[in-house]
């Protein structure tokens, strides 16, 4: 035990000895002198993956020029230095470029042109103490044209589908209505139109949604299918489409007439087209079954001679949309056509006799100064030719004019009474002169006169002389 301790005192004790440090120190020098030399010996290095920069002129840039592809993107630097400081270094530390003065005399607008430019490399770290030894590739190949864009609006023709006989598909919808096809010039002069195709295989019989892909196709109407290929860029790659899908009716269409007569066939009135096709909620379309013209056909405007041939346009309930198409031209409008085959007119005389006052005003008295009004009507042959004067009455309704008196136009209504007249009506328009007179005016005005010849007949007494 204790000859442990002295030992374990004698190698502790060792240190304090001069002559041993001394020559542990020297030893520990020397090694570290090996050590350092070592170190900061001159070696090359390997830099790889540096990022070759392309560098235009001034000249190409505003030309619109711009390098599509490059041999090498990258490129691999060897460099020679003391390890202590390119041991430090990175691909960060340099650039590597290539300019190049491109002109236009090579372009043709029908391919991309090649170039080849020489690769240099130069410092970037603030660390200088080292040498570039080589560059690795030193030349690249470019392959350039000037940058151009088109919009293209986006076609649906391609999308194939069907539906049911009861349902109408709207026009697709798409969720980006036009691309933008950027690149090279010469490629971009190959693109013709861009679309979206697409096959739905169970006839819709309500709203459709789905996605695919923009396909862009050349001159002959042929897919580019690889437009990396070409170095084609587009800003929308697919597109969202909605086809909404509506319930579809035939209704009639019918046209309004007013002083038709009740004999009149309504056969004799053709609508052309009869019919047309209407799409919308099928709510909507359950409660609507035909289309009347909202512009009436009015029988008094007739001709005999005229064709009575009118065309107008066919109104649409809310909410609901007209599906009937000759060509691609929607039906909008309609002809009506009054057919008076057989029908004749004539003039027959109506007296006084038959003059009716309606609605005289109150304190009015009401005198008709026109005795007779020749009417002209129109019918079947066989009915207009018994018509005579007596069958006819003229109604003067003074509803409105209650505030007029003197000689006044009043719009006058014939009426046809009698059987066997029911294919019979009047064409035109007519009117009777009528006088009224205010009753309270005219009691006034006599007053008046009675108290003017009294006063004249005392005026008179007091002038006789006396006897």
């Amino acid at each position: 035990m204790d000859e442990q301790k002295k030992k374990r005192l004698s190698l502790n004790g060792i240190f304090y000895h001069n002559t041993f440090v001394l020559i542990f120190s020297f030893c520990v020098a020397l090694i570290s002198w090996f050590m350092l030399a070592a170190g900061n010996e001159d070696t090359n290095r390997l830099i790889t993956d540096v990022p070759i920069d392309v560098k235009l002129s001034l000249a190409a840039e505003e030309g619109g020029f711009r390098v599509f592809s490059m041999s090498y993107d990258a490129a691999d630097l060897e460099i020679s230095g003391s390890n202590l400081i390119t041991n430090k270094l990175t691909a960060e530390d340099f650039e590597v470029s290539v300019s190049l003065n491109l002109t236009s005399a090579k372009l043709t607008g029908n391919t991309l042109q090649k170039a080849t430019a020489q690769v240099r490399a130069a410092k970037k770290s603030p660390i200088a103490d080292y040498d570039i030894v080589s560059i690795n590739p030193e030349e690249i190949t470019v392959e350039y044209d000037r940058y151009k864009e088109v919009t293209f609006p986006i076609e649906h023709g391609d999308i194939e589908y069907s539906t049911d006989p009861n349902f109408y598909p709207g026009t697709p919808s798409f969720s980006a209505e036009t691309v933008i096809v950027s690149g090279p010039e010469s490629s971009v002069n190959k693109i013709s139109r861009a679309a979206v195709s697409y096959k739905l295989s169970d006839p819709l019989r309500s709203d459709a949604s789905f996605t695919c892909p923009v396909r862009l196709y050349d001159q002959n109407n042929q897919e580019i299918t690889d437009i990396s290929a070409m170095y084609l860029e587009t800003d929308v790659d697919t597109v969202d489409v909605v086809i909404p899908v509506l319930a579809r009716k035939t209704v009639t269409i019918v046209a309004s007439t007013v002083h038709q007569p009740k004999g009149f066939s309504d056969t004799r009135i053709t609508v052309s087209p009869a019919t047309i096709d209407i799409a919308g909620a099928a709510d909507v379309l359950a409660g609507i079954n035909e289309i009347q013209l909202e512009t009436p056909i009015d029988f008094a405007d007739l001709e005999l001679a005229q064709k009575n041939t009118f065309t107008m346009d066919i109104p649409l309930p809310s909410g609901v949309r007209n599906i009937s198409a000759v060509g691609e031209n929607t039906v909008s409008q309609a002809t009506v056509t009054i057919n008076l085959a057989g029908f004749m007119d004539s003039i027959v005389t109506v007296s006084a006799d038959n003059f009716q006052l309606s609605n005289q005003p109150v304190g009015k008295d009401v005198t008709i100064d026109t005795q007779l009004l020749e009417v002209t009507l129109l019918g079947s042959e066989a009915q207009i030719a018994k018509l005579t004067g007596d069958m006819l009455s003229v109604q003067i309704d003074l509803t409105n004019f209650a505030n007029r008196t003197g000689s006044v136009e009043v719009p006058a209504t014939i009426v046809i009474a009698g059987s066997g007249t029911d294919t019979c009506w009047v064409l035109g328009r007519y009117t009777v002169l009528v006088q009224i007179l205010d009753r309270a005016a005219i009691q006034g005005r006599a007053v008046q006169a009675n108290a003017s010849a009294e006063d004249e007949s005392s005026d008179g007494l007091v002038a006789q002389p006396q006897e």
